[in-house]
């Protein structure tokens, strides 16, 4: 007779047999393994909130194939909505790539299929969002109707990603004002020099690509502890005139890393201009701290008033022949 495989009957074992089994499952295995039964759901969710698994990031993605997804370190578990129904898993398509285990769940429409995965999520694990990520250009008609909808379910995340290459001014300030963002903002889309934002609170990090709307009075008062601008509009004396303040400790005292794209010569001669040291250093210098990581291809260091040391290098830049100037505390 031919040998069978049989299920294995793990909901019979003792409960602290199960929770030890489940503790040691991915998302996807605690998930599906708390859609079984009223009991399992029960114990994948006591299971969720141990130490193991606290530390895994739930997010969501509103872009043209909507995603729900759990990270943790470098691993990332996705379910992806998509409207081709031959890539859907109930055709045994599941992609298993570097670090990334991807699931595609079959609707017609998106966004109604991304809701109904989000809702399992939060009613199955009772899982914290923690991420939000809107794509502006995808659903642009329904953007404020989106992010109501994410209001609905959490009013605060930690972090909030903007993406888009259409002018996304209206939806972006929209959606800021709408949520609470605890610690990290990236402003990626489109945005016009009338953008405006008034920071209610300090982020950990601020990421803007269109930054021609930000005036130096503004990057003064950002309140950042991680601040990067790729396209900007300041002139080479207020560039300078920025890092003048710092030394005097006037503002900033608790930025720790500043890296901007410089638009010109005139830019690097004020910034050589500062009162610095120089640093001898043939090869590249690597620095590090919980909130950035660096590679410079050259540099001086700057002194605060107060004895606070902080390297000013260049990087290379995709945006700038110019390249991209970093600012790493060192010392404070």
């Amino acid at each position: 007779m031919e040998n069978q495989a049989k299920a294995f009957p793990i909901l019979r074992l003792p409960i602290i047999v199960i929770q030890e089994v489940v503790s040691m499952m991915n998302p996807f295995e605690i998930l599906h393994f708390s859609l079984m039964s009223r009991i399992a759901k029960l114990i994948g969710q006591m299971c969720w909130r141990n130490s193991r698994h606290i530390d895994y990031r739930f997010d969501v993605q509103i872009r043209k194939e909507p995603l729900v997804a759990f990270t943790t370190g470098k691993r990332r578990w996705v379910y992806m909505i998509t409207t081709d129904s031959d890539k859907s898993d109930k055709n045994g398509n599941r992609e298993d790539l570097e670090n990334i285990e991807l699931l595609h769940k079959y609707y017609k429409n998106p966004i109604e299929g991304l809701k109904t995965w989000f809702q399992i999520v939060q009613n199955t694990l009772n899982a914290t969002l923690q991420c939000f990520t809107i794509n502006t250009d995808d659903y642009p008609a329904q953007n404020k109707l989106l992010i109501d909808w994410i209001k609905t379910q959490t009013s605060t995340v930690e972090q909030c990603v903007f993406d888009g290459s259409n002018l996304a001014d209206d939806d972006v300030m929209y959606c800021l004002a709408t949520m609470t963002i605890k610690w990290g903002l990236y402003l990626h889309a489109k945005l016009s020099d009338q953008f405006t934002y008034n920071f209610p609170c300090e982020f950990a990090y601020f990421t803007v690509q269109f930054g021609e709307w930000i005036t130096v009075e503004q990057l003064i008062s950002i309140p950042a502890i991680s601040i990067s601008i790729v396209y900007s509009s300041f002139t080479p004396l207020e560039l300078k005139g920025f890092f003048q303040v710092w030394r005097a400790k006037l503002v900033h005292q608790t930025l720790q890393y500043f890296e901007i794209v410089i638009k010109s010569r005139h830019h690097l001669e004020a910034i050589e201009s500062l009162p610095h040291s120089e640093i001898h250093n043939e090869e590249p210098m690597h620095l590090e701290n919980a909130f950035y990581k660096a590679t410079l291809l050259g540099g001086i260091e700057i002194k605060r008033c107060d004895g606070a040391t902080a390297v000013l290098g260049l990087c290379e830049s995709r945006h700038s022949e110019f390249g991209l100037l970093c600012f790493c505390l060192c010392s404070d």
